[in-house]
C-alpha cells in the first residue's frame, strides 16, 4: 500500500472504525467525500453488513470502485456491464487470496488457523487487518491508484 495511504489506513484503525469504514475512509477523500461522510455511509457495513455476511473490506472495495467508475444513467447497459465486471474482478481477487468473502467464514478460518496472521500480529493489530490491507492493495492495483 502506498505510504501516504498506509498512514490514513492506520489512523482509521486507531479510530476503532469497522472494516468497511477503515478501507473506504482510506480512499474516500480522493473522490471528494469526507471521512465523516464516508464513516456515516459505511457505519452498518462492518461485521459483514452487521450480519456476518459479505466482508466489510470487500464491501468497501465495491463502494470505492463505484466512486472511481463514476455516475452513469441506469439505462446504459454497457456502463452497467462495466461496473459489474469491475466488481466481479475485485471479488475474484479477494477470493483468490482468502477462499471466501463471507465475514463469518473468514472469522472461522482465522480461528481454524487457515491464514498467516503473523504480519498483523507482529504489529499488535486485530486479525481482520489482514483482509483490510489486502482490500486496499487490490484497489490500488485494480483501479491504478498508486
Amino acid at each position: 500500500m502506498k505510504a501516504e495511504r498506509q498512514e490514513k489506513f492506520i489512523r482509521n484503525l486507531e479510530n476503532h472504525n469497522n472494516c468497511c469504514q477503515t478501507v473506504a475512509n482510506t480512499f474516500c477523500e480522493e473522490y471528494g467525500i469526507s471521512v465523516e461522510q464516508m464513516s456515516c455511509l459505511t457505519a452498518g457495513f462492518g461485521g459483514g453488513m452487521s450480519l456476518g455476511e459479505k466482508c466489510g473490506a470487500v464491501t468497501a472495495m465495491f463502494l470505492i470502485a463505484g466512486l472511481d467508475y463514476g455516475f452513469f444513467d441506469g439505462a446504459d447497459e454497457e456502463k452497467k456491464a462495466g461496473i459489474k465486471a469491475r466488481i466481479a474482478r475485485l471479488n475474484s481477487r479477494f477470493l483468490e487470496e482468502f477462499g471466501c468473502s463471507d465475514c463469518n467464514t473468514l472469522k472461522a478460518n482465522i480461528d481454524a488457523g487457515k491464514y498467516d496472521l503473523s504480519p498483523v500480529q507482529s504489529r499488535g493489530l486485530r486479525p481482520c487487518v489482514l483482509f483490510m490491507e489486502k482490500a486496499c492493495d487490490i484497489l490500488e492495483e485494480e483501479l491504478g491508484i498508486w
